[in-house]
């Protein structure tokens, strides 16, 4: 458990003790709890007043981006994203109450856009809750585009490598990759797509415990997060051509093929014909001459070619 309390006061920041939150309600606090524990969330929450369904939210760790309004403070549910590996993106949801004069943030594990947060709280650039949570928002959507673009170029790659393999040798392992990539940027959609909407509220100023005059500001982290929704639109509809693509390719081999057996079978089945005729297990065979056998040779032959030109 990690739980840290910054306050702003006469133009310094410094910690204290999570119990004197409520003593410091003049003065604008961030308080940042990694890994909580019920015993300091409940600490947080009997300091604050927060509501108790708030607060049942804040423990889960798959809810749906969210922003809900209570009387006495707001609770917005944001996602961070990480791609630590090429083949591997994190989600981490994190828990933000909007108190006035207080921003308490709750995740599980470190969270890579506190310490930007809190370097520009000491340095006085944040001055106000709406301040930090703008600066807080941003800084997570803004590590939304590293991982999407990475998505992009994995598109293009695989795209490159179906088109350069003209025998299929790869089909299997290519359409593996690429169903693995589509389900990815499908569940990376479900997790951005929603904050939209809390956006749309934080730029109509329509949240307790905020400063007006922010609304530009949180217009602009929304036009981010729809600029990165539609470029995974755009990658999850290229990567379905792409499967298209891939899947016509191969069946088009496939036609190639078939269409050579059956040329050959046809060819065949003239020939196994004639010569079952006289090759039938008889006593007597009619006809029997060896100028006929000839005869026999030289319209094989000639079936043949015919059927093949």
């Amino acid at each position: 458990m990690s739980a840290r309390v910054l306050v702003r006061q006469d133009g310094a920041v410094r910690e204290a003790p999570l119990e004197d939150l409520s003593e410091l309600r003049d003065r604008v606090c961030w308080v940042d709890i990694a890994d909580p524990e019920d015993e300091d969330l409940m600490t947080v929450a009997k300091e604050l007043g927060l509501h108790p369904l708030a607060l049942e939210d804040a423990r889960e760790r798959n809810e749906r981006p969210k922003i809900d309004r209570y009387e006495a403070h707001g609770f917005l549910v944001f996602y961070a994203i990480d791609a630590p590996e090429p083949d591997l993106v994190k989600t981490q949801p994190v828990s933000i109450f909007v108190a006035p004069n207080a921003l308490v943030t709750v995740h599980t594990g470190p969270l890579g856009a506190a310490a930007d947060l809190e370097r520009r709280f000491r340095e006085g650039r944040l001055e106000t809750v709406s301040t930090l949570l703008h600066a807080l928002l941003d800084a997570l959507v803004d590590r939304y585009f590293p991982v999407v673009d990475a998505f992009g170029d994995r598109v293009d790659l695989l795209e490159s490598l179906i088109v350069d393999d003209a025998a299929g040798r790869g089909l299997q392992t290519s359409l593996r990759e690429l169903f693995l990539l589509k389900r990815e940027l499908v569940r990376l959609r479900q997790v951005i797509a929603p904050e939209r909407e809390v956006l749309a509220v934080l730029a109509r100023d329509d949240l307790p415990g905020l400063e007006g005059g922010r609304a530009a500001y949180f217009q602009d982290v929304y036009d981010h997060v729809v600029r990165v929704t539609d470029e995974i639109d755009t990658f999850r509809d290229l990567t379905s051509n792409v499967i298209d693509a891939h899947l016509a390719a191969a069946s088009n081999r496939l036609n190639e093929v078939v269409k050579v057996l059956t040329s050959v079978a046809t060819v065949l089945l003239v020939m196994t014909l004639i010569t079952g005729f006289f090759g039938m297990n008889f006593e007597a065979i009619p006809f029997g001459s060896e100028t006929l056998f000839w005869t026999a040779l030289g319209v094989l032959g000639a079936s043949a070619v015919a059927l093949t030109v």
